[in-house]
């Protein structure tokens, strides 16, 4: 069976953009044979009303791809905003690797968002990065433009690189468009000059999130791009 591209979405915190550049994702994958996943979701009372998912629903034309509904893009959804370990009952992660992968399977495509940053933990022993490796994905990893960006980029970066996963590169955001052109430059100046990975650009405000504007998509589209251009791989003859 062939399983398809995997990109993983994390960040360097909570509430650093993830959904919004999945959305951008989402958007530029229009008409293709993509999923967007989210595959454990806290701080939620309802999937398809306050999740995630739903705010990347309702904010693209045509609604979810494959005429998925909120709800279908998540495997566990927790009422506490807190870590998956501490967020209710214990999550059983070979479930959510299959989650991910079965829908891997079936799609070209699968658009995967994290929860919180990249070494949140999933359960008592295996984080984030854990899930992400187990299904094989490439790493875009998203953070702020602002002050602190560089060291917990950084971090960030280096936890994938111990664990030898692929890292797309950098997206940092910036939606009160509040950090001076100068401070943008430098924190990706410096992100790349340390990393030795790109900063693919910083996604400003957005007014109007059904209809993004070409230079925040321009920024995403540098990540698809090559990843498209790749062979799917067969994950079941690694």
């Amino acid at each position: 069976m062939i399983q398809g591209r995997i990109l993983f979405i994390t960040g360097t915190d909570t509430d650093v953009g993830k959904t919004v550049v999945s959305l951008l994702v989402m958007h530029l994958l229009a008409g293709r044979d993509a999923v967007y996943l989210k595959p454990v979701q806290t701080g939620c009372l309802h999937p398809d009303h306050d999740s995630d998912a739903a705010f990347v629903h309702r904010h693209l034309p045509a609604g979810l791809p494959r005429g998925m509904k909120p709800g279908d893009c998540i495997h566990s959804c927790r009422l506490l905003p807190k870590a998956p370990l501490f967020a209710g009952d214990a999550v059983d992660f070979a479930a959510l690797e299959g989650f991910i992968t079965g829908h891997a399977k079936r799609r070209k495509i699968v658009v995967v968002e994290g929860a919180g940053g990249i070494l949140v933990p999933v359960t008592a022993e295996r984080t984030m990065l854990d899930l992400a490796c187990a299904v094989r994905a490439s790493i875009l990893v998203v953070g702020r433009a602002g002050l602190g960006t560089i060291n917990h980029t950084l971090l960030t970066l280096e936890a994938i690189k111990a664990r030898k996963a692929e890292c797309l590169g950098v997206i940092l955001t910036d939606p009160a468009s509040a950090t001076a052109e100068l401070d943008r430059r430098e924190n990706s100046a410096a992100i790349e000059s340390y990393s030795g990975l790109p900063v693919h650009g910083v996604i400003g405000q957005i007014r109007d999130l059904r209809n993004p504007p070409r230079k925040a998509l321009s920024v995403v589209e540098c990540v698809l791009s090559p990843l498209l251009s790749r062979p799917v791989l067969d994950h079941n003859h690694s």
